[in-house]
């Protein structure tokens, strides 16, 4: 219900530079790759990745709680066991094994001096970028818990919901009936929310 509304539009599959003509906006909450808003124009951004493997099993349980951590002596990190979390009662379960990998889509930022320097650079670009917020672990270029960026989604709408909005000058002029915010997360998805 909450994307039930005629100002949010839903797009899937799309690169949002093939449509954000159609959708100016005032303020962007950006939650993608911070070197693929700007092209990688000073290089690309190093990541890990997750493989997941997922099995159902021929029995009620595998584990005794939702996430168990396996480090080092495995080749997968941790496994999941999705009915603890959901709190379902069945004869077989489904468990997920997420190994690590180089390729894919980017789960964890690699932390080293010479990429935190590359991540600066971006972050200059991304601070003199007006309107744009950057958020997030693939924005920021920093593994976050999902508390951590629950924590920084909150306070980054605590800041935007205390500015004063007539003193922003927009660039973009646009028919009333356009949104003001548009979410993405640099993957295609862009969802936008309605003014309030």
């Amino acid at each position: 219900r909450m994307l039930d509304h005629p100002n949010i539009h839903v797009l899937l599959n799309t690169d949002y530079r093939e449509v954000e003509s159609y959708f100016p906006f005032r303020e962007m909450i950006y939650t993608g790759p911070i070197d693929t808003f700007f092209d990688e124009r000073f290089g690309k951004l190093p990541y890990r990745s997750i493989r997941f493997d997922f099995e159902t099993l021929d029995s009620p349980n595998y584990q005794p709680v939702g996430t168990v951590n396996y480090p080092n002596d495995y080749e997968f990190t941790r496994v999941t066991e999705f009915k603890h979390l959901t709190g379902q009662d069945h004869p077989r379960t489904t468990i997920v094994r997420e190994y690590p990998c180089a390729d894919g889509d980017p789960y964890y930022p690699v932390p080293n001096p010479e990429n935190a320097e590359l991540y600066k650079r971006y972050q200059a670009l991304a601070e003199a970028t007006p309107g744009v917020h950057f958020a997030g672990r693939l924005a920021t270029y920093k593994y976050y818990n999902m508390d951590q960026v629950v924590a920084q989604a909150l306070a980054l709408h605590r800041r935007l919901q205390k500015r004063n909005w007539s003193d922003v000058k927009s660039v973009i002029h646009r028919p009333a009936h356009y949104p003001d915010h548009v979410l993405s997360n640099g993957d295609g998805r862009a969802a936008v929310l309605p003014r309030v």
